[in-house]
């Protein structure tokens, strides 16, 4: 089984709408965003990482972490600390896919944005593990 233990970096997010239609990417260009995972805990901090946004428009940030388990296909974070208060003592479920040893995709729940039901995917390439690679 892959290990997530490690430094991600966020490189690209895509979304699609109710009926399949792709959206515009749902944290910009220029994604900014880092996942930690080390010692079953992890810590993520994502938003719009472009440095110009339409006037009126929201960086959309987004932050959580807590203990997490990876079962080799679902990574679950029992959340205790978050950007959103109403996440603190939930449950965090992404599905992961390998694309290689050190890129992965991250597949939250359909949810509602703003008033859309919203599928997502985030790629996410590590930059650091704790064994000292890079």
């Amino acid at each position: 089984m892959k290990r997530l233990e490690g430094l991600w970096r966020l490189v690209d997010g895509r979304a699609w709408d109710g009926q399949g239609r792709e959206l515009a990417p749902p944290y910009g260009r220029l994604p900014f965003g880092e996942i930690m995972i080390r010692d079953g805990r992890m810590l993520a901090a994502l938003c719009k990482g472009d440095a110009d946004l339409p006037a009126g428009a929201s960086r959309g940030f987004s932050s959580y972490g807590g203990r997490c388990s990876f079962d080799g296909s679902t990574l679950v974070t029992l959340v205790d600390m978050a950007s959103d208060p109403q996440r603190v003592g939930g449950e965090q479920r992404r599905g992961v896919v390998f694309v290689d040893e050190d890129t992965m995709i991250l597949h939250p729940p359909p949810r509602d944005y703003e008033g859309s039901l919203e599928r997502r995917e985030l790629r996410w390439q590590r930059v650091w593990r704790p064994d000292g690679e890079a």
